[in-house]
């Protein structure tokens, strides 16, 4: 069972008013004298639109199973080891609706279904199904960042070389398998080695995009705070500006009133001391 935490209201607030959102939470979290809860929502960043989307579309755990289990068929058919066919047609039906889902959330929070967005959302949903602890925050809508679907090349680049693909077992009643050659076999091992540091290259230059996406993340996240902090002192100032103007006026009307009282009491004054003459 997930326990909940101060922070789940959030999750279910836009990328655009996470970060009011966060301060107005922290800001009641501390009135209650919830000190340490209220610092842990003000270190919480601000969702990317992939994990806010997929946090959001509500996955059943049955469907992200189907999802794990389609990509582990379609990536042993790739590797000879199955038919291509329906194993695509298996990961398809698996990750549609999840895609679909999320690009609903994004288009109702305003935000543009880009190619390049939606690869983030297949490659994040690809990396959750190959790692256990992912699909179980997936589902429970509590993925913290993207990833990179690293080592899923086979996934999104197309079907493997043949040299690389497993043979499969020959049948009992079938003609025997020939036996490889040891030049067949240098060329298959060097089609390994060749996609093993393709995949590897792939998924360092995954990491780099993600690690530049997350630096411009902070930094927009960053800017965005020092905005909102500069706009509370404005509105600070503008307060303490409205308050004395107020009090200036209600010391303007005082006066207005004493000289108003002075100059009656002058005048009346004045006509006594004529009539006594």
């Amino acid at each position: 069972m997930t326990t909940r935490t101060e922070a789940d209201p959030l999750r279910a607030v836009s990328p655009k008013d996470f970060v009011q959102a966060r301060s107005a939470l922290a800001a009641k979290l501390e009135k209650q004298g919830k000190v340490a809860e209220a610092r842990q929502v003000r270190r919480l960043r601000r969702p990317s639109p992939v994990v806010w989307a997929l946090n959001n579309v509500g996955n059943a755990r049955g469907a992200v199973d189907e999802l794990a289990e389609a990509v582990g068929q379609l990536r042993r058919a790739q590797l000879g080891q199955g038919d291509l066919q329906p194993a695509m047609q298996r990961y398809r039906a698996a990750i549609g609706p999840i895609v679909r889902g999320a690009a609903g959330k994004l288009r109702d929070a305003g935000v543009r279904m880009s190619p390049a967005l939606e690869r983030r959302l297949h490659d994040t949903l690809l990396a959750a199904a190959a790692d256990r602890r992912l699909r179980a925050d997936l589902v429970a809508g509590r993925l913290m960042e993207e990833r990179a679907a690293a080592g899923f090349d086979v996934l999104t680049q197309g079907p493997m070389p043949a040299a690389f693909r497993r043979a499969p077992a020959s049948k009992a009643s079938g003609p025997a398998v020939r036996e490889p050659s040891k030049a067949e076999r240098r060329r298959r091992l060097q089609a390994e080695r060749t996609a093993l540091k393709t995949a590897q290259q792939a998924e360092r230059r995954a990491r780099r995009e993600a690690k530049a996406l997350d630096a411009t993340a902070k930094r927009k996240e960053r800017a965005a705070e020092a905005a909102e902090a500069k706009v509370e002192a404005m509105r600070a100032t503008l307060l303490e500006a409205e308050r004395r103007a107020a009090g200036l006026r209600s010391a303007a009307a005082e006066a207005r009133d004493a000289h108003r009282d002075a100059l009656g009491r002058t005048r009346a004054s004045g006509a006594g001391e004529r009539a006594g003459a």
